[in-house]
Formats: structure tokens, C-alpha cells, sequence
């Protein structure tokens, strides 16, 4: 075992003290510095005076017994570790002591490393494991470094890196200790460089031929059908704006409830509702969208009248593809917790159904109104603010109780998102008509110019299967952390959007996309 260097200073409390001699010289062969006590007044009077990592605190003495006194150092010094030693191995002692939230029990005779192993345990444990965690990440780190210098095109590959690169994200926010967080914004900033460069090369390709993982069009293909096909009863939930992170963040809520696999997609560009929802719910892309719908993408500039017919893609959806479901489907966008109440305390009404969609749009809300609310800037900072918030909306969420009741009434639960977002920093000017669209992250109209540094540009509509119209004859898609400013009030938009969420663009936050499968656990 590697010695203590951080010279903890242990109090040990024994009526026979002099006889644990051995084990005290073994200690601070240890690094650590032991004080003694022989009775339980002259314990408390040092623990009151001098700050004391841990007590070694012996069950049986005279006077105030090791239960009294540790009584008392519960009012004194509450989440001071205790280990409780003691010859009584009687099952109500241990049960009091633990109910006193000792932090280790030892029985009599114990030797030196078992002393050694539960300090170590109860003070040493966070710093090995940090340590254990660091040496972990680095690993990470230059593996993935090697692997983005080698060039990936496996989306299988980045979704498993997206993975990884969330994982740690939420384990450094969790603990500000690691002091490694510049290399895992190094790793974030090439990863998304080179996935972007990824993107810009091959999505043309991809659109003609799928790539390894889902794209937007094939996620009811992939994930909902297969279900339906085996007549098992199946919620899809699409959550707008959900990341990786997010639901990494909010996965443990269901594990007592389901089994849960973590599978992906990538969302199709733009990275937005009006094109990868439409998509997902059509099994189309926007281009062939379009065919069907002639006047659904006439005003690019309108998010609610391009969303206006998704109950009857899914309609038309499951007629393409012959599911004839005999107990029917129900579909459900709730943009208020009122109406989410509301479902889920009439979910009985739709229990019957065998497909049930719901679409929540609280990410995609917070995600907006952050932008223009001091006080939601106060409470979501940062990704990590994010993710929080996330967590807690979820938690105590309608959307919560919809899927558990969903999952006592013996349904299959698939979540995943239209597409996620990404915190933008720089602004790039945009030339365009009056015509052009106002989004942040991807712009579409008739006369666009921008830098292609900082933007993917194509007048080729049909290459990128998206649709052609008057007003749309041209798109561009943001990278990196750059949002699109006009010349006019330039000043004014670069001083408000620089660390708001936005989506539209090119970035694995954007574009891969987690995919839960909940199961019933039998």
C-alpha cells in the first residue's frame, strides 16, 4: 500500500492504549500522525481543540462507553469518520453503531493492515479513486488523440467517442478536483474538428447510402417498427433538443423500473426540428418530404407551419410500411407542463394504443428562452447547468410518470431526440436577401455568402436531399462554435448569442444522437 502524504492526523481511543503500541508505530510508518486517548472525556476534550481526520474509537471502556461517546462527537464534529472497534459481535450493537453512521466496523483482534485498510478506505478513498479515474482519462486521452490523427469514419466509432467524451464531461463536473478539464476541452475542440471534417466530406454520400449508424429517416425503421412488427406495445418518445449528455444524465432515473440499452443516430442536416423530426416521423428525407407535402417548406422561415403535419407523417409512416396496428396509435406534443399533467393523469385513456408518440419540447424551450432570461443564464452557466436542469425537469416531470405508467402497463419505451444543441461563441457575418432565413446555425435562401471556414455551403439541394424551392435554393451550416450574424445590427446580436445553446449546424453535439431502449424488467 502507498503511504498517507497528506498526514492525516488520527485520534485512537482505548482504555488499554498501551497495548496498541505496535500498531501505532505501524501507522505513522504510514505517514499518518496518531493521537491517543484512554477514556472517552479526554477523547471529546481533543476532538473540541484540534481538528482530527478520523477516531478509531474502541466499543467497550470505562465510563462513557464507545456508543456514548461517539454520540457525542456526532454533536461536536458530525461527518467526522468514526471506525468502531469492539469484541461484541452481537448483531443489535452493530445495527446501533451503524445507525450512528459509523463509517467502518472492526471486530477484536484486528493487526495492523486491517487498521490501515479501513483508514484507508474511509479517509484515502476518494483521492485513490480520483487518482485511478485520472490515469484513466489520459489514457483515454491519447488513445482518442491517436485515433483522430489517424482519421475515423466509422460512425459506430464516433458515436462510441461522443460516449466517452460525455462520460467525462459529467464526471468533471461532478468533481472539480481532477484539474484535467483544459485536455478534455483540447480533446473535445479536435474531436469535433475532425467529426466536422468527417461530415462536410461524406454526408453527400451518406444520404445515398446510410452510413453504420441510423440516420434521421431510419430511426422509426431501426427502432419502432421492429417492435410493432413483434406486436409489442411501444412508447416513442422524442425528446427536441435532448444531448448525449442529457440523457446520460437522467438514464439512472429508469433502471430500477427497465432494462436499458444505449444505442444512436445521427440527425440529418439541418439540425433542426423543421427537417430531422419531420424526417424521423416520415421515414423520408426532406427532399421526398417535400414531393408529398408541396406547401410544407414554402416559408423556410416558419418552424411551426414546416411542423404542422407530423401526426400525419406518423399516419402516413405506418401505412407505408403496412403496420396495420390493431388497437391503433395516439399521438401527443406537449410544450406545458399543464397539458403533460393532464396526459399523464388520463393515461388510461390511452393505454389501449399500440403505438403511443409523444413529443416534449421542454429541452428545446429551456434552450431558447436561456437566451433571452438573466435568470435562466444564472441557473444554466454552462453545460453542466444544463444537464442539471435536465435532470431535474426530469426527475419530477409529467414525462417521468408517462413512462413509468407506460412501462407497469407492459409497454416498450423508445426515447431519442430530433437533435441536440451546442454552445456558440463566435459570430460570422452572413450576406443574404431579405428573403433568407433568421437561424443561428443554418441559414437557407437564394443568395447566401459567408466564410467557408467557418460555415459548410452548398447551392446543391439534391445532393443533401433536402428541398429546392423559390426561397430556398441555397443552405449553409454552421461550424465549430460560430453563429450567423447579418450586417445589419451586427453589434447588437454578437453582444447577446456568445454562450447561448443553439442547433442547426455541424458538431457531434448537434448530430449524434442517443437512442434509449427501455424494456420492462419481468
Amino acid at each position: 500500500m502507498t503511504e498517507n502524504t497528506s498526514k492525516h492526523t488520527i485520534l485512537w481511543v482505548d482504555d488499554e492504549i498501551h497495548l496498541l503500541r505496535p500498531h501505532i508505530i505501524f501507522l505513522e510508518e504510514k505517514g499518518y500522525e496518531v493521537k491517543t486517548a484512554t477514556n472517552g472525556v479526554d477523547a471529546l476534550e481533543i476532538i473540541r481543540h484540534e481538528y482530527i481526520s478520523a477516531a478509531l474509537l474502541d466499543e467497550m471502556m470505562d465510563g462513557l462507553d464507545g456508543l456514548a461517546v461517539l454520540e457525542k462527537i456526532r454533536e461536536l464534529r458530525p461527518g467526522m469518520p468514526v471506525v468502531m472497534i469492539t469484541k461484541n459481535e452481537e448483531e443489535s450493537l452493530m445495527e446501533d453503531a451503524i445507525g450512528k453512521e459509523i463509517s467502518d466496523y472492526l471486530t477484536k483482534p484486528i493487526n495492523p493492515s486491517q487498521v490501515l485498510l479501513s483508514l484507508k478506505k474511509t479517509l484515502d478513498s476518494a483521492d485513490i479513486a480520483r487518482e485511478m479515474r485520472a490515469r484513466e482519462f489520459m489514457d483515454f486521452y491519447q488513445a482518442t488523440s491517436a485515433a483522430l490523427y489517424g482519421g475515423i469514419t466509422s460512425l459506430k466509432t464516433w458515436t462510441a467517442i461522443h460516449e466517452r467524451l460525455a462520460y467525462w464531461q459529467i464526471e468533471f463536473s461532478r468533481n472539480i478536483q481532477y484539474d484535467l478539464e483544459h485536455f478534455l476541452a483540447e480533446l473535445l475542440e479536435s474531436a469535433n474538428r475532425e467529426f466536422q471534417r468527417l461530415v462536410a466530406d461524406s454526408y453527400t454520400a451518406w444520404v445515398r447510402q446510410s452510413p453504420d449508424i441510423p440516420m434521421s429517416p431510419y430511426v422509426m425503421d431501426t427502432y419502432v417498427a421492429p417492435l410493432l412488427r413483434a406486436n409489442k406495445k411501444t412508447l416513442f418518445v422524442l425528446i427536441d433538443c435532448l444531448r448525449y449528455d442529457h440523457w446520460m444524465a437522467i438514464a439512472p432515473l429508469f433502471y430500477q423500473q427497465f432494462d436499458t440499452e444505449l444505442r444512436s443516430h445521427l440527425s440529418i442536416l439541418p439540425t433542426a426540428t423543421p427537417y430531422s423530426r419531420n424526417a424521423i416521423f416520415a421515414g423520408m428525407y426532406p427532399d421526398a418530404i417535400n414531393v408529398r407535402y408541396p406547401d410544407l417548406y414554402a416559408n423556410p422561415d416558419s418552424e411551426e407551419s414546416m411542423n404542422r403535419y407530423e401526426a400525419q407523417l406518423i399516419t402516413d409512416y405506418l401505412k407505408k410500411e403496412n403496420l396495420h396496428l390493431r388497437n391503433g396509435h395516439s399521438f401527443h406534443k406537449v410544450s406545458d407542463s399543464k397539458y403533460g399533467d393532464t396526459l399523464a393523469n388520463r393515461f388510461s385513456d390511452i393505454r389501449n394504443n399500440d403505438l403511443i408518440v409523444l413529443v416534449a419540447n421542454f429541452v428545446d424551450i429551456l434552450a431558447h428562452k436561456r437566451s433571452v432570461s438573466d435568470i435562466l443564464l444564472e441557473i444554466v452557466p454552462d453545460e453542466a447547468g444544463y444537464r442539471n436542469v435536465v435532470r431535474n425537469w426530469m426527475e419530477n416531470s409529467y414525462l417521468r410518470r408517462v413512462i413509468e405508467l407506460a412501462g407497469d402497463a407492459g409497454f416498450h419505451v423508445v426515447i431519442t431526440s430530433d437533435h441536440g444543441s451546442l454552445r456558440v461563441n463566435r459570430g460570422s457575418v452572413v450576406k443574404a436577401d431579405r428573403d433568407s432565413t433568421d437561424s443561428l446555425r443554418y441559414k437557407t435562401g437564394r443568395n447566401l455568402v459567408v466564410q467557408s471556414k467557418t460555415a459548410v455551403y452548398t447551392k446543391d439541394a439534391a445532393a443533401f436531399r433536402l428541398p429546392q424551392t423559390q426561397l430556398a435554393t441555397t443552405y449553409i451550416f454552421a461550424r465549430d462554435d460560430y453563429f450567423f450574424l447579418y450586417p445589419n445590427n451586427m453589434k447588437k446580436y454578437e453582444k447577446i448569442y456568445p454562450g447561448t445553446f443553439q442547433h442547426g449546424g455541424i458538431s457531434m453535439d448537434e448530430m449524434i444522437l442517443p437512442v434509449a431502449m427501455l424494456s420492462p424488467k419481468r
